[in-house]
């Protein structure tokens, strides 16, 4: 009998989203070194309803040529969902797509089950049907990096940096992100919960140096960002990736903020230079 639920909550997929609102499935971004061993991701799930099925496909591609999981992917239960269905619970690695149009819904996508190669994409297909009367009770696991994820990925990542998605896809045509509401065991209503895709950043990225309000365009509030850190004891500011070797204003990578930093941002700002010739390149 819970072998024929899981594959009828596996195969929900053509049936319309009732619900959204808080229904949620979120993957934690992260910036990590190159090489890292044994990085650990988060996935965070909150739910408005009791959940007596739970199906996840997902898509692990590379953005960025070379930047990727290496050698280890695992994928474990945490927090509820270490408590809550957990009776049939499904892990599948799919190594590669079936056809050329491998995610997104378009085509088959994938249907091939087998070891994760590390060659982008893999597929990873997580699902789970309650255990007697053991549904997913209503709950939100917290956002990331804080929180308490119900799921847990662990992997290598390469020497290469740059960036991977961990995004949802379709693993057969039919078969999307869904929870299997609890409360109407008759017609079994699905709900479609919003994803948010994971960024993995390998190695140094930094995303506002030159540019320390963050806006992506250089102007006078970035000047006087750098003025007051060389001028006026303003502190220095950070990248939001915490692998950045040089604060924001520090546009010449020296290690400081100075007078040379504030004359490089004026040129950008008001005399036309390139920021691209004008400051450093935070990672060489």
């Amino acid at each position: 009998m819970l072998s024929r639920m899981l594959m009828r909550t596996v195969l929900l997929g053509l049936l319309p989203a009732t619900a959204w609102a808080a229904n949620s499935v979120v993957v934690q971004s992260k910036a990590v070194p190159r090489g890292a061993h044994g990085v650990t991701v988060g996935i965070y799930v909150a739910n408005e309803i009791p959940v007596q099925g739970f199906v996840l496909p997902m898509e692990v591609r590379s953005v960025t040529p070379g930047a990727y999981i290496a050698d280890t992917f695992s994928l474990e239960t945490e927090n509820r969902l270490d408590s809550f269905l957990i009776g049939m619970a499904v892990i599948g690695y799919l190594p590669s797509p079936d056809n050329t149009l491998p995610w997104k819904c378009q085509g088959r996508g994938y249907g091939t089950r087998g070891p994760i190669d590390f060659i982008s994409p893999d597929g990873v297909l997580y699902g789970a049907v309650r255990t007697s009367d053991s549904c997913l009770p209503i709950g939100n696991d917290g956002a990331p990096p804080g929180g308490s994820p119900s799921l847990k990925m662990t992997f290598n990542v390469t020497g290469v940096d740059g960036t991977f998605e961990i995004d949802t896809t379709c693993i057969t045509w039919n078969n999307h992100i869904l929870f299997v509401d609890c409360t109407d065991l008759q017609t079994t209503t699905t709900v479609m919960p919003s994803f948010t895709k994971g960024v993995i950043t390998i190695g140094c990225a930094c995303d506002c140096h030159g540019d320390p309000v963050c806006d992506h365009i250089h102007n006078i509030m970035d000047l006087n960002k750098t003025i007051g850190v060389a001028f006026r004891g303003a502190p220095p500011v950070i990248d939001p990736n915490p692998l950045c070797p040089y604060t924001d204003t520090d546009v010449n990578c020296d290690g400081v903020t100075t007078v040379i930093d504030v004359g490089k941002m004026r040129n950008v700002v008001f005399m036309g230079a390139n920021p691209n010739t004008e400051f450093c390149n935070p990672c060489p």
